[in-house]
Parts: structure tokens; C-alpha cells; sequence
């Protein structure tokens, strides 16, 4: 599962760079992706902690609040889809599905709790 995951991403990323972010294309690999997800966790939220796709998830929301912290503003979709992807971390709609959450949600979630300069 993990390596299928993971040929799946490949794909993703090199659609992204020939075909862009919002291509019919691109959409149609992450929505596989995010098939691959569902498909495993089967409506399941309980994620183990050695859990690839948890740790992943972790990880991008860790930097989902440095760049917010960083920046003193939430990104956009488009702007953490392309950091995301720079840095190998789950995209926007890995980490709503995950989340559970809309991308507003999100950011209330974690906007509130960055500090301001």
C-alpha cells in the first residue's frame, strides 16, 4: 500500500510540473491519491503512530504553522500546494480528508495559535 502511495505521489508531482496544479489531469491523480487513502483507512480516523501517512500528516501540519508563523498569514490552497510539493509533504486535500476539516477550519485552527509579530 505504502509503495503504491508512493508511485502515486511520483505521478502527482510530475503531472504538476508539466500539466500545472489546476490541470484535469493533476485532479484526476490526486483524486486518485485521495482514493488510495479512503480506500485503505476505509472511513477509519485512527491513525497509529508508525503510521507513514500519520507521521506525513504530522509533519506537513508542523510546517503548516512555521510558514504561517513565518509569514504572519495563512496560505492559500495554491501557495501550501506548491510549498507542499517543494518540500514532500501532503497536500491540501490529504490533510482536510486526514483532518477531517475544511481548509477555513484549518486555519482557525492553527492561525489563532501562531504568534504575531
Amino acid at each position: 500500500m505504502i509503495d503504491e502511495f508512493e508511485e502515486m505521489q511520483e505521478k502527482l508531482h510530475a503531472t504538476i510540473e508539466v500539466y500545472g496544479l489546476n490541470s484535469e489531469m493533476t485532479r484526476k491523480i490526486s483524486k486518485k491519491c485521495n482514493d488510495l487513502v479512503n480506500f485503505y483507512y476505509q472511513n477509519e480516523r485512527q491513525y497509529h503512530d508508525d503510521n507513514v501517512m500519520y507521521e506525513k500528516y504530522i509533519e506537513s501540519l508542523k510546517y503548516l504553522r512555521k510558514i504561517t508563523n513565518d509569514f504572519v498569514e495563512f496560505p492559500t490552497i495554491n501557495e501550501w500546494n506548491y510549498y507542499a510539493k517543494e518540500n514532500n509533504l501532503l497536500n491540501s486535500e490529504s490533510l482536510k480528508y486526514i483532518s477531517g476539516s475544511s481548509w477555513h477550519d484549518l486555519r482557525n485552527k492553527i492561525y489563532p495559535n501562531c504568534k504575531k509579530n
